[in-house]
């Protein structure tokens, strides 16, 4: 994944996933930032390289964690 940051540009990577209705990619500066404010409104907030599995697709298959 090549995600760059929402609100720096194309020349930052993104460090992070931001998801509620819709998803932001952003720096670890950016992400710093607003990381205090984005999970009081309903953000949720995982590292960018990480694929996102239902809980229930995680229990009782060893090659899916």
């Amino acid at each position: 994944m090549n995600e760059t940051c929402d609100r720096c540009g194309p020349a930052v990577p993104a460090a992070r996933r931001v998801a509620r209705d819709g998803e932001l990619y952003l720096c670890r500066h950016c992400a710093s930032q607003l990381l205090p404010a984005l999970p009081a409104q309903g953000w949720s907030v995982q590292p960018a390289g990480e694929q996102l599995l239902a809980p229930q697709a995680r229990t009782g298959r060893a090659w899916l964690r």
